[in-house]
């Protein structure tokens, strides 16, 4: 009886596997990014976006010096605004924290452009 469930339960895991359940969401280009950031906030007309290294997040700046972040949750997307957000540069890495309690900081490895990205969240409380 016990070999049974066992059985059971990793078929239903290998078949969840097959069906695509438990993929995580990659961005493919920093359009994606601003596309859907022009979607998800109303007035949000994106001007450039950068994509971390593996994917699973984006910053995109709009025309009116508003920023947001596009990071993956699961296999969604997740369009946040950075109004009062902090980010932190660690060499090619920068780590943003969101103002949202519960919301834990994201790390987008953004090369040689992080510098410059640290610098548009200057000034911002």
């Amino acid at each position: 009886m016990l070999w049974t469930s066992i059985f059971g339960v990793v078929t239903l895991v290998f078949l969840a596997r097959a069906l695509g359940f438990g993929r995580n969401a990659v961005l493919g280009s920093g359009e994606e990014a601003a596309t859907r950031a022009a979607q998800a906030i109303a007035g949000f007309v994106p001007v450039e976006a950068a994509v971390g290294a593996d994917g699973h997040a984006a910053l995109v700046a709009a025309r009116d010096g508003r920023l947001a972040m596009v990071s993956g949750f699961g296999d969604r997307f997740v369009v946040r605004p950075l109004e009062g957000s902090r980010a932190v540069l660690e060499g090619a890495v920068l780590r943003v924290r969101l103002e949202e309690p519960g919301v834990p900081a994201v790390r987008l490895d953004l090369g040689e452009a992080a510098a410059a990205w640290a610098r548009k969240f200057e000034g911002r409380t």
